[in-house]
Formats: structure tokens, sequence, C-alpha cells
């Protein structure tokens, strides 16, 4: 027998093609959602999540639309690990998804595969249309591509559901936490407890497997469900693997205690209908839905227990602001000032990008990378922010001096918008420098931490003046500039020196770091005579 044309080694085949798929939606997918954390579908989504009752209800109408509760927990940990929303706010959607995921069980394997190729062409057709319909176009197309990959995964499978040996495997279980442990790492094996939780309900109804090992079946189901999304968090941030392990938590936690209580559970579900099939998907249902009423009265503690076991010093970078609210109102001096704040707190933002730039040069680490992107891009969402309130301000009387300082500060906020773009181009500096092999001694790291700390001082003295300043604090800022300018210029001499004694030098990595810094100077620059120019004009 040709072991290449067995049944088993062609399913196992389509089995990996579908998961390496499926790992591409999710990279895919995870990057579409970072570019729509600036736009209304981030406010609509964050607004829902900040209710957990809403965000539970938004969870169960997804999931039961979608028919894929694990797509739904792939991408609330993709949101969380992109700050569209927090860790927190996802528990209310995670607890949704549950109940959501249960409709699949009442209507006993539905056939999900004509959504994703629909999702995929109107993502397709809305790409084509025109410029407001591109900006959801390609998140919808890899919602589809992510369903069309997880329907493949099963239909990889599919096969197995009419196996003998698989259905004898089934049949022939009789202690339930044997039924349970066997339907879970089946449900692990497939990616999705749809097509388990159908096959039991089947089993059910024909009567190969009783109900006191169908229900123990359908909650092994619902923990197995958990391996994508623990897969999926591998490669993200640490509140994306919270959410991750809080999901697996919900079944787990849950699944135990009814597991203690399988046979008065058993006994209740024969009460209320006599046919097997309608008591194991009521199983499915209730189970969920009291899981989930459980939880979220006891969200709080559950929320510490999950943090406790995933520990962690990173920061949750969310895509929210930190003093405009949306709809200011008062005075203009009061909203001007709010303004003035959200431009420091992006100025802190520029900070810290910044720092996880030149910590490449150590350690080219996924997750610092992936902060690295966030920054940037809640860098240009508060760029966005601060000149809608600009804007909304300008539609009142303003006098002179409040009328020039909307200019200017327009100006600042974009000057930081340009100077998160220079520090992520520091960033790919050093990831360049580690993907070319170059050694860490072609940079002299020590003189250029040097001069990247005298640019972090610079950021921080000129974030101090965004609120107050006088010509005195600027004159000090503007010495600094030139003192860090000497610094650039004397490296870029020695540099020219080092060419042309040394056959063997390199150094354009320094140097590409040194001019990005020098660029980012500029702008401080910049941003300096901008507030100088407001003092000399209309005072402090």
């Amino acid at each position: 027998m040709d072991i290449f044309k067995t049944e088993y080694l062609q399913i196992a085949l389509a089995f990996i093609s579908a998961l390496i798929l499926f790992l591409y939606a999710i990279d895919a997918l995870s990057k579409e959602i970072q570019d729509l954390a600036s736009n209304k579908f981030r406010e609509i989504l964050g607004k829902l999540a900040k209710n957990k009752y809403l965000g539970t209800l938004f969870g169960a109408l997804l999931t039961a639309l979608l028919q894929s509760s694990t797509a739904v927990g792939v991408m609330t940990i993709l949101l969380v690990n992109t700050g569209v929303i927090s860790f927190h706010n996802s528990l209310g959607i995670l607890f949704g998804s549950n109940i959501g995921t249960t409709v699949t069980a009442q209507l006993v394997l539905l056939d999900s595969t004509i959504l994703a190729p629909l999702l995929m062409i109107v993502g397709l057709l809305l790409g084509a249309i025109g410029k407001k319909t591109k900006i959801i176009s390609k998140p919808i197309f890899h919602i589809g591509f992510l369903l069309l990959s997880l329907t493949l995964i099963s239909s990889a499978i599919e096969p197995l559901k009419s196996n003998p040996e698989v259905m004898q495997l089934f049949s022939n279980l009789s202690n339930p936490l044997v039924a349970f442990s066997v339907s879970a790492l089946f449900t692990a094996l497939i990616h999705s407890s749809s097509v388990t939780t159908g096959i039991i309900v089947i089993l059910a109804q024909n009567g190969l497997i009783p109900i006191e090992v169908a229900i123990p079946m359908v909650l092994g189901a619902n923990v197995g469900t958990n391996l994508t999304a623990l897969i999926a968090a591998v490669r993200l941030n640490l509140f994306a693997k919270r959410v991750a392990v809080a999901d697996f938590m919900f079944d787990a936690i849950g699944t135990f205690i009814f597991m203690f209580l399988i046979k008065p559970f058993s006994w209740s579900m024969q009460y209320l209908s006599s046919d097997p099939g309608v008591q194991t998907a009521l199983a499915h249902l209730i189970f969920n839905v009291i899981a989930t009423l459980i939880f979220l009265t006891f969200s709080k503690p559950f929320e510490k227990l999950v943090i406790t076991l995933v520990k962690g010093n990173e920061e949750e970078i969310l895509f929210k602001t930190k003093y405009l609210k949306g709809d200011e109102k008062g005075k203009p001096r009061k909203r001007i000032n709010c303004i003035k704040l959200e431009i420091t707190y992006s100025i802190e933002n520029t900070i810290k990008l910044y720092q996880k730039a030149i910590s490449l040069f150590y350690n080219p680490s996924n997750t610092t990378q992936m902060e690295i992107s966030k920054f940037e891009t809640l860098n240009d969402y508060l760029d966005d922010e601060i000149t809608k309130a600009i804007l909304q301000l300008t539609q009142v009387k303003l006098s002179p001096r409040d009328a020039h300082a909307t200019v200017t500060l327009i100006k600042i906020s974009n000057t930081i918008e340009q100077l998160g773009d220079l520090g992520n181009d520091l960033s790919q500096v050093f990831l360049r420098m580690h993907k070319l092999g170059m050694s860490n001694k072609e940079i002299n790291i020590e003189k250029l931490t040097d001069i990247h700390n005298r640019l972090i001082d610079l950021f921080r003295d000129i974030e101090k003046n965004i609120i107050t300043s006088d010509e005195r604090k600027l004159a000090l800022i503007k010495v600094k500039e030139e003192e860090i300018t000497a610094l650039i210029n004397e490296q870029f001499d020695i540099h020219v020196l080092r060419l042309q004694k040394d056959a063997k030098y390199d150094g354009t990595i320094f140097v590409d770091a040194i001019s990005i810094i020098e660029s980012s100077v500029y702008k401080v620059r910049s941003i300096r005579k901008l507030i100088l120019k407001q003092i000399r004009d209309y005072g402090s």
C-alpha cells in the first residue's frame, strides 16, 4: 500500500495546509484591524465593549452571525493585541461568544461555507467602489478569508465524520471523564467545536450514545475549541495572551463545575425533553448561558485570576485619547488647554517609541516591534483626534490670540506625528542591522545612546513648554539643540575619517541612526519656534 495515497495522509496534508492559511489570515486581519483603529469602527466597538453587558450581547450576536466562536475569539485577541479594546473590556465579548456558539448546536452543523466567500466577495467589491468603502473592504475580505480557512480545516477532517473507526470511538465511550477528554482532544485537532457538537447531537439522536455521555462530550468540545485562540496568541502581546487564557479558563472552570454536577444536570435535561438530540443541544445552550451569567457576576475576581496566571509588566497601549472626550464644551481657553494636554500625551508616546526603537539594537523581539508599530499608529490617531478637536473649536468665535493658537497647535501636533514616523524609521535601522547580520562593533552604541538620551531630554523639555512657557525656557532648549547638533556633526566627521583610513569599515547603520536623530532635532526646533512665535505675538 502506497503510504502517500492513504486517507489519513491526505487528511493530514489538507489539515496542515488549511492551518497555514489560517495563521496567515490571523496576521493579515491583525494588520487590517490596526489600520481601522483610527476610524469609526474603533469608536463603536470601544463604546460597546466598555459595558460588559453590551459587550456580551455583541459577542453573542457576532458569534451567532459568523457561526464560529473560534473566529470571534481570535478576532477579540487581535483587537486587544492592536489596542482597539482593552483586556478588561474584552471579557464581555468572550463571555457572549460562548452563548452565540450554541446556535450552531441548535441548527446541527449549519453549513457556513457560503458566508466566508460572500464576505470575501463583498470586501472585494467594496474595495472597487470607492475610497469611502475601501476603508472597511480589506477587513471584511480578511474576516471572510479567516472563516474560509476555518472551513477548510473542518473540511479537511470531514471524512472522519463518516469514518467507521471514528464513529466506533464515539459510540463506545461510556466513562464521562473519558468522553470529556476525547471530545476535547478531537475538537482541538479540528479547531471547531461546531463539528464535534454536531457529531455528538447526531450520535445522541440515533441512540448511539446516552445523554450521560453526550453531555460530557459537549462540555469537552467547549474546552477543546480554545486551542486555536491559544495558538493565535503565542506570538502576540501580553494582553492578547491574557485574553486567550481567559477564554480557556472560562470553559475550563465552567466545565469543571458542570462535570462535578453531571448526573443532576443530565437528569434535568431529560426532564425538559424526551429527544436525546434536543437534550444534548439544550445542555450546550444552558451550560453556556449559566456559565456566562456566573462569570459576568464575578468578572472582577476572574480578571484578577487571569492577570495572576499570566504575569507581566508590559504596558497596554490603547487607541484612545487621554484628555479629549469627543464632546468638548466650555470656554475656548479651557478647550485649548485640553488640546495642549493631549499634545503632551502624544509626546509621551513618542518618547516611549524612541526608547523602544533603540532597544532593538540589543534585542529585535517581535513584541517590541509590535509595540513600536502601535505607538506609531497611536500617534497618527492622536494627531487626527487633536485636529478634530481644533476644528470643532474653530466653529465658535475666537479671540485673535486663541485663533492663532489653534493654527500653532495643529502644526505642533502634525510635527509630533512626523516625529513618530522618524522613531519608527529608527527602529527599522536596527532591524536592518540584525537582518544583514552586521556586527554590533560597527556601531558606537555608547555614543549613539548618549545622543539618543539627549534627544529624549529634549522631548521632555519641549513637552513641559507646551502648556506654559517663556522665552527664557525656550532659549535653554535652543542651547540643547545646538549641543546635540554639534555632537552629531562631530560623529559625521569621525565617520568620514574612518572611511578614508579603514577599508573594512562600513558604518552606514550608525550614520542612518544619527541622521534620523538629527532630523528629529530639526522637528523639535520647529516646535520650539512655533511656541516662541506664539509667545512673541500674543504672550505666554
